[in-house]
């Protein structure tokens, strides 16, 4: 399982004359969780896609710009195994062409990072930094919740196997029903409704309300593995939810 301890910060770069808001292409490689190796990945994405230098991207060589005010290229530099400085090359992408490559690549963290920099580019423009912060948490708590989901889903799966069931799409979907009704207070489709909401329904929720989530998600794997069926799972976390809650008011009073 991957651990995003860290997301793609959204700095200011001038781009053809403009300043605009960019993200490092190497730390969103890191975060869309792809196959390949970043300069292959990043090269044949530009050729394939007709990303244009000097207008989708700069080229940052971290060699020729030690002054740079931005923090990310700190990570650029890398010492080889003979101890020498070797320079290393990174890009700084426009939002639009991070969300595109975000939209080319197609697994749950990489829609929840493109839900990211749409957030950022509406409310970065009021140029409230506070905001950006709480964005860059509440999608660490996605992707907290996405890392999670993987785990119960084959531990749900395993445990279907050696009852001799199938393990369909309704059977995941009756799980992630059931924990987001324990964390909401309702069914999904009633408080999507209640608060005009569309699309996957974790993409639209507070920090807090994912933190709860994952931590639900977390649990119900240890009791899907010990045996537990639905019935005895949901009253277990209902148990734990309440005790979630409780931990959380006693630590903001």
């Amino acid at each position: 399982m991957n651990s995003f301890n860290s997301v793609v910060p959204v700095t200011e770069s001038t781009i053809n004359g403009k300043l605009q808001q960019t993200v490092s292409a190497k730390q969103l490689h890191a975060c869309l969780n792809v196959g390949n190796d970043f300069s292959t990945w990043i090269k044949e994405r530009i050729n394939k896609y007709g990303f244009i230098k000097d207008d989708d991207y700069l080229v940052f060589d971290s060699s020729k710009n030690r002054n740079q005010s931005t923090k990310i290229e700190q990570l650029n530099k890398w010492e080889t195994s003979r101890g020498g400085d070797r320079r290393s090359i990174d890009y700084h992408l426009t939002l639009n062409m991070a969300k595109e490559l975000a939209m080319i690549e197609n697994n749950e963290h990489v829609r929840a990072i493109r839900k990211y920099f749409i957030r950022c580019e509406e409310q970065l423009k009021q140029v409230a930094p506070a905001i950006q912060k709480k964005e860059i948490k509440r999608l660490k708590a996605r992707l907290e919740t996405i890392n999670y989901s993987g785990p119960m889903c084959d531990a749900l799966a395993e445990q279907r196997k050696a009852l001799g069931k199938s393990a369909n799409s309704h059977v995941f979907t009756n799980e992630f029903d059931m924990i987001n009704r324990i964390v909401l207070g309702m069914p999904s489709s009633k408080y999507k409704e209640a608060h005009n909401l569309t699309g996957n329904i974790r993409d639209n929720l507070t920090e807090f309300q994912l933190n709860h989530i994952a931590h639900l998600e977390n649990a119900n794997t240890t009791l899907i593995n010990i045996g537990y069926d639905y019935h005895q799972r949901k009253a277990e976390l209902i148990k734990l939810s309440h005790a979630y809650l409780i931990r959380h008011a006693e630590q903001v009073a």
